[in-house]
């Protein structure tokens, strides 16, 4: 993992939930929507940014070409996130479904993003845009009891060349990989 540069770090449950609690209060709604649909989608931001309203409210799922690879992805949409997407387009009185939900260049959220996750109490992180897609990744590994088999599926769904490039961009650790060796309370004689 040595000359890897790392561009930003993947959060916590609960300092993702803090930020999101954060931005709701502070009615900054599309930083709120940047977060959600970043971690929901594991979009890169020139895909996320291209998400109009009509693309999630009152849908089951979003289908995007990416950027960056051509690739077609059908992601799914969870009525939960649906209909708090459209809550908020309602909150903001919005008069038209087909702009985008993000209307601000990369630039801008990721300066914003880290003023709004120190306000929101998160210190040590370098959080930015691609945050969302690490959190996105360490959470299924995380779920997944951090299976190789979560890494395979993570590695094809992130375009990457092999697992191995997977585990550096997830930033699991040697530490993370040894503790899965922690088996003794399985031995009772």
């Amino acid at each position: 993992m040595k000359n890897t540069k790392k561009t930003s770090d993947h959060l916590e449950e609960n300092e993702l939930n803090r930020l999101l609690k954060y931005c709701r209060k502070n009615q900054l709604y599309t930083y709120y929507l940047v977060v959600r649909l970043g971690v929901s989608t594991a979009l890169r931001f020139s895909d996320l940014s291209q998400i109009r309203w009509v693309d999630i409210i009152g849908k089951t799922e979003l289908v995007v070409t990416e950027k960056k690879t051509k690739k077609v992805r059908s992601i799914p949409i969870p009525t939960e996130l649906s209909e708090t997407t459209e809550q908020i387009y309602k909150t903001m009185k919005l008069k038209d479904p087909t702009q985008r939900i993000i209307g601000l260049h990369i630039r801008t959220v990721n300066k914003q993003i880290k003023i709004h996750a120190a306000k929101a109490g998160i210190r040590n992180k370098r959080v930015s845009t691609h945050t969302w897609r690490k959190t996105f990744g360490r959470e299924v590994w995380r779920r997944n009891n951090q299976s190789e088999g979560s890494l395979i599926k993570l590695s094809y769904l992130f375009n990457h060349s092999s697992v191995s490039l997977t585990r550096i961009y997830l930033n699991i650790t040697k530490e993370e990989v040894d503790e899965l060796y922690n088996l003794q309370d399985i031995f009772h004689h």
